[in-house]
């Protein structure tokens, strides 16, 4: 996830500071894939600030000249998800030159969201996570907003002339339900996950582009 733009919410998940060299690119490298293998092990709950310090070999100091507090660096992770998934979502939806051709691509990143997170340890855990925190929210509604305006742009010059649906409404909620739908099919087996997508997936067929 491209990190969203922060405002009020900025100050606490922001990182102190930008790595500019080697080290400090490598540092911070290590920093977030010891985070990952903690989040991975005990949850975001059993995170501690000093065990990510030992589990990337720093110091606890220069874990804090990068992060204020634990809940900037499941920001960092939430950034990591966020960024893929906007970066995939404009790469794939700049090309499509029909709403059919939107549809087919729409049902393919569905599929897609679900077979990259489900194996994923991570991903989940750290969702829940940005759902108990306000200004982590407010990241969340920002990627939203983000890959509403990416997927309007593609598909509004698809629409026939004098189209009056309200595409950004439903592109809102398509954005938000796919989320919400993946996410639900991840903690069932694997069969019942396949039938919920093809239920929500026939659901946009249906709705999304019709008058």
């Amino acid at each position: 996830m491209s990190g969203g733009k922060s405002g009020k919410a900025g100050g606490r998940l922001q990182l102190r500071k930008r790595p500019q060299q080697e080290r400090s690119i490598q540092r911070l490298e290590a920093i977030l894939a010891a985070a990952r293998e903690l989040v991975a092990e005990k949850g975001v709950e059993g995170l501690k600030m000093t065990e990510i310090a030992a589990a990337a070999g720093i110091p606890i100091g220069s874990l804090y000249q990068f992060f204020p507090e634990r809940a900037a660096v499941i920001r960092a992770l939430h950034d990591l998800y966020t960024s893929r998934v906007e970066e995939g979502t404009r790469r794939v939806f700049s090309q499509i030159t029909s709403l059919a051709a939107a549809e087919e691509q729409l049902s393919w990143a569905i599929d897609t969201a679900y077979d990259s997170f489900r194996g994923d340890p991570i991903y989940l855990p750290v969702w829940l996570s940005s759902m108990s925190d306000r200004d982590l929210q407010t990241l969340n509604v920002n990627h939203q907003q983000r890959l509403t305006q990416i997927l309007c742009d593609a598909f509004r010059p698809l629409l026939p002339q004098g189209s009056a649906i309200d595409l950004e409404t439903r592109v809102m909620l398509f954005v938000y339900l796919s989320g919400a739908a993946v996410r639900r099919a991840m903690i069932e087996d694997d069969a019942t996950a396949r039938r919920i997508l093809d239920e929500f997936k026939a659901s946009v067929r249906k709705t999304l582009f019709s008058t």
